[in-house]
């Protein structure tokens, strides 16, 4: 009997808290445990199946699978062959590496049908990759790599072989030039696959602005925890990485979490602030408000007080602040001032 390990994580996570009805919890939990599911995440479910295990009608179901697509933005459903992509699965289901994992893993990709399926769980996952130190999840990577490689070439060489054969059948009126052109690309090299095709050359171009993200966070906050990763990719595409990098800097000013920072960027976005120039624009003006306010509060001070026949009084009334005076220093400079036949 095939087992699934769910993290606790789960249950505290700010998204599923925040969003997630009874009801979505229920399905959600359904997707990564019932017994069709995969390892890689992507298997067949028709509708029908998925109305009869959880005890829904067809049409609640499909408004649970458009919200899920949709709006969390989680799953893919193809309803032409009946898979799903549940795109966060490989965070979860895979511990271990090995080559009866690498096995798996390439049995369960050849196994589906909607390659796009395929390359929507990569191009999900190459963020979580990217930050990753399981060793195993390079493996895992390589392994979507040559099946989505492996399935472009053999499409692109069957689109070639049709166009030679259009070809060939009108050869009296096509010079040798146009033959050429049609040759197929034969390289088994999967390097230039990664050159050449920019849907897929992300790893190899300079960081992008999550992988930047993530170490500033571990650089200042140390390591960031699965249950933070969706968060974090959440607040860059809420925020944007120029206000994040600003509302850390001004959280480990003053020694806080990265919950400080959140806070600072929740507050800008209800400011409507939306660009770095308008946050350090609202910081000087907070700073002036501060300043006039602390110059209204000295300006307010009372006027200290004491009676003109004392040399205090005396000193007062000529305009001289006696703070931090001595008697004697004051009796001394009513004598020098000659304040006292007054």
């Amino acid at each position: 009997m095939s087992k699934r390990i769910i993290e606790t994580s789960f249950w505290t996570d700010e998204k599923v808290i925040d969003n997630y009805s009874p009801e979505d919890k229920y399905f959600m939990l359904y997707l990564l445990t019932n017994p069709k599911t995969t390892a890689i995440g992507i298997y067949p479910l028709p509708i029908k199946i998925i109305a009869f295990d959880i005890g829904y009608s067809k049409e609640s179901v499909l408004t649970l699978i458009e919200r899920f697509d949709k709006t969390y933005k989680n799953i893919v459903y193809d309803a032409k062959t009946q898979e799903i992509a549940v795109l966060n699965s490989l965070k979860y289901t895979i511990s271990k590496g090995g080559k009866p994992v690498e096995d798996m893993i390439n049995r369960e990709l050849n196994a589906v049908k909607n390659s796009d399926l395929i390359e929507s769980v990569y191009k999900n996952m190459l963020d979580w990759w990217s930050i990753s130190d399981r060793k195993f999840d390079e493996l895992i990577k390589s392994s979507f790599e040559k099946e989505i490689f492996k399935r472009k070439e053999a499409k692109e060489k069957n689109a070639n072989t049709n166009v030679n054969a259009d070809a060939n059948a009108n050869t009296d009126s096509v010079d040798d030039s146009y033959h050429d052109s049609l040759k197929p690309h034969n390289s088994n090299n999967f390097d230039t696959f990664n050159h050449s095709n920019e849907s897929y050359n992300e790893s190899s171009n300079a960081k992008t602005d999550f992988q930047n993200l993530i170490e500033l966070y571990q650089s200042n906050f140390g390591i960031v925890k699965p249950i933070l990763y969706d968060d974090l990719k959440a607040d860059l595409e809420d925020y944007g990485l120029e206000l994040i990098i600003e509302a850390v800097k001004r959280a480990v000013k003053r020694q806080r979490e990265y919950g400080y920072a959140q806070g600072i960027l929740k507050s800008w976005n209800n400011k409507g602030i939306k660009t770095l120039d308008q946050a350090k624009a609202e910081e000087v003006s907070f700073q002036n408000k501060s300043q006039n306010n602390q110059n209204k509060f000295q300006q307010q001070k009372p006027v200290k007080k004491a009676p003109e026949w004392t040399d205090e009084g005396r000193l007062i009334k000529a305009g001289v602040d006696t703070t931090g005076m001595t008697q004697n220093e004051m009796y001394k400079l009513v004598g020098e001032m000659g304040l006292r036949n007054e």
